[in-house]
């Protein structure tokens, strides 16, 4: 079940990544910038201050500590599977 979910968001996350890590990139910039007082974003609850950087953080933790390793791990499973039958 983990590998088949691992295995959907490499997917997703292949043919977004571009766009993935640009959107996560800027989206954790404009916020510390916003809450440092450099820029100021529409205040639009969740997406603005304190709870901004907390989303934005906890989603970077979320993908670098623990799908994105998986993902990885998966991958190099998968290559090598392919390799040895292929």
């Amino acid at each position: 079940m983990i590998d088949d979910l691992i295995d959907r968001a490499d997917a997703i996350s292949t043919r977004w990544q571009t766009v993935l890590s640009v959107v996560s990139t800027a989206w954790f910039a404009a916020t510390c910038a916003d809450y440092a007082g450099f820029l100021n974003l529409p205040k639009l609850g969740i997406l603005s201050g304190w709870s901004a950087i907390l989303v934005a953080a906890l989603w970077n933790a979320v993908w670098w500590g623990f799908a994105y390793p998986r993902i990885e791990a998966r991958r190099k499973e998968r290559n090598t599977l392919e390799n040895l039958n292929g």
